[in-house]
């Protein structure tokens, strides 16, 4: 066996491992929490700020922004929650999900063998009501077991000579931009992708400067897990996902005007690059949110007639 197709299957073995253990962690998650998840959604989005903090609260606890904007739009299509308490927790959920990054950036992935080995210890030998929580921190292991073995299969990527062509192709923030959103729609997960950018800084592979078009692409193609399960619904949800798609592609274009001089000071403090990266994450998402919270009284009248609009 060549050592190439070794490397590529060891690469795609690596990132199977972690979408599989992202997807396992938030189905337990929500399994775990979902009846309280969703009372909580109902009950505490009775104003903006507060289902947008639920919205984050809820994202960084499941690590799924996709998860919990499909739950936001199904409970509006039961009227379980306002369309305007669902708009707020799709805000929240991309503060949420910027928490991946500063994971992978502090490094935690070190503990994921120990996550592993304890939580499924405890999911097979734990007393029989909290084996549940030991499958789940088993899972919480895999997905930064699966990132530090996708880092040390890029590590031999910082010395090929063919990666010049690679940064002149992606720099192009357009092109980094469409490339973090298509792949992140094709994955399914912004906090997939937003990791994998968070590693490939911390290997050299890509520059800080292009990594943080790739995340905010990923805010772009993140909205097609909502428009997907929203397709089955009525015209009200697939509106609200709509909705969603909007609020991020606008802040995007926040993040790509007013934002450029706060994100260049970003990109040259004395921080590690993988930490510069997620903090102008942070940032971003923090500063889309705060605008459409401070907006949102003035824009729900129009917004709130058009969702209702028959068309």
């Amino acid at each position: 066996m060549s050592p190439l197709f070794t490397w590529v299957f060891s690469i795609l073995a690596a990132v199977m491992l972690f979408l599989h253990g992202l997807a396992a962690f938030s189905e337990e998650m929500a399994r775990l929490g979902g009846e309280r998840l969703r009372d909580a959604l109902r009950r505490l989005t009775r104003t903006d700020w507060r289902g947008a903090l639920v919205g984050a609260v809820a994202t960084a606890v499941v690590q799924s922004s996709s998860a919990v904007t499909s739950m936001a739009v199904g409970l509006s299509h039961n009227r379980a929650l306002t369309d305007r308490g669902a708009l707020a927790v799709m805000i929240g959920a991309n503060v949420g999900t910027t928490l991946t990054a500063w994971l992978v950036a502090m490094k935690v992935a070190g503990l994921g063998p120990v996550f592993v080995a304890l939580g499924g210890l405890w999911s097979l030998a734990g007393p029989r009501p909290w084996r549940p929580y030991g499958k789940a921190a088993f899972y919480f292991g895999l997905i930064f077991l699966a990132l530090d073995l996708i880092s040390q299969a890029l590590a031999p990527l910082a010395h090929n000579p063919a990666l010049a062509e690679w940064h002149e192709w992606l720099d192009s923030p357009v092109l980094a931009l469409l490339f973090g959103a298509l792949l992140t729609a094709l994955v399914q997960s912004s906090s997939v992708v937003s990791g994998l950018a968070v590693l490939a800084v911390s290997q050299g592979i890509v520059a800080p400067q292009v990594a943080v078009w790739l995340v905010a692409g990923a805010n772009i193609g993140t909205t097609s897990t909502a428009l997907l399960a929203s397709a089955a619904l009525d015209m009200l949800a697939r509106k609200l996902a709509l909705l969603n798609t909007g609020f991020n592609v606008l802040g995007v274009l926040l993040f790509a005007t007013l934002l450029q001089p706060v994100i260049g000071k970003i990109l040259v403090m004395d921080l590690p690059a993988t930490q510069q990266v997620a903090m102008v994450h942070t940032v971003f998402n923090l500063a889309a949110a705060l605008v459409a919270l401070l907006l949102m009284p003035h824009a729900w009248p129009r917004l709130d007639a058009w969702l209702k609009r028959e068309i």
